[in-house]
């Protein structure tokens, strides 16, 4: 059973002094592929060496919206370059792709308009290059639908990370070209919210991650200790995730696989 951990962010403090071991024992699970997504300009390079390193990251490059107010005068012709050049350098491989980007109205002191203004010029970005992008969305659900009616479906679609939004709302961003990803918080037992959108993505558009080192599941095998969510956890979401949908888990397993080969461009599988 092989799984791809759809967003993580292995370049985290927390990670970063065992990734070696942390990347060994998630690939030792199953889980063949992880998507690596920066946060800011900061930590684009160790993202890099990542990638560099073990042929199982997949790049993510962009700006989280908590560090849209730390963006240097040049931050986008800066991204530009660099995905150019990690899409020359990956394309028998995979492709990269944008983020993590979005729009986090849950914490009120970071910038809206500014959120906005970075978000939307990385979701145009990732039109014109036609790269996937990995979104983050929390409580500015309305604001995101109404940036995507101006700009239209993307040609390299994209996923929405850790989703948190309404079942309602997945057929209009599934019309967008949107992937629908879930995380550890389907393993909560009160998050009927979360288990319900889960249970109306469509087959083809539904991806499973860890968001490592963040969203530690739930009820936890005994024989786990994790202090910090890690890639290898995966299996332990995916089973719950494929019981929620009442689908054998190799079934979603290979499901989201098949869905995450085909929004990367994954060559030969």
């Amino acid at each position: 059973m092989n799984l791809i951990d759809a967003h993580c962010h292995l370049q985290d403090s927390r990670l970063i002094k065992d990734q070696d071991q942390i990347i060994k024992h998630a690939i030792a699970a199953g889980v063949e592929y992880m998507i690596c997504c920066a946060t800011s300009e900061k930590d684009w390079e160790d993202v890099q060496k990542l990638s560099l390193k073990h042929n199982s990251v997949i790049p993510n490059y962009g700006i989280h919206p908590w560090f849209v107010d730390n963006l240097s005068s040049d931050w986008k012709e800066n991204l530009i370059d660099l995905l150019l050049s990690e899409t020359a350098r990956l394309k028998n491989n995979f492709t990269p792709g944008i983020g993590e980007a979005g729009l986090d109205f849950a914490i009120k002191k970071y910038d809206r308009a500014l959120q906005e203004k970075i978000f939307t010029e990385q979701l145009i970005l990732a039109k014109e290059m036609r790269l996937p992008i990995s979104i983050h969305i929390r409580k500015a659900w309305d604001l995101f639908i109404n940036i995507m009616k101006k700009i239209g479906k993307l040609e390299g679609n994209g996923l929405i990370h850790s989703y948190s939004g309404s079942a309602d709302m997945i057929p209009i961003f599934e019309k967008y070209g949107f992937y629908i990803s879930f995380s550890g918080s389907t393993t909560r037992p009160n998050a009927n919210k979360v288990k319900k959108a889960l249970k109306a993505v469509s087959e083809n558009r539904m991806l499973v991650e860890t968001d490592s080192p963040d969203i530690l599941p739930s009820m936890l095998p005994e024989n786990k200790t994790d202090k910090v969510n890690m890639p290898e956890n995966l299996v332990f979401i995916a089973n719950i995730a494929s019981q929620i949908r009442k689908i054998p888990v190799k079934e979603y397993a290979t499901q989201t696989y098949s869905n995450g080969v085909r929004l990367f461009k994954i060559s030969g599988k």
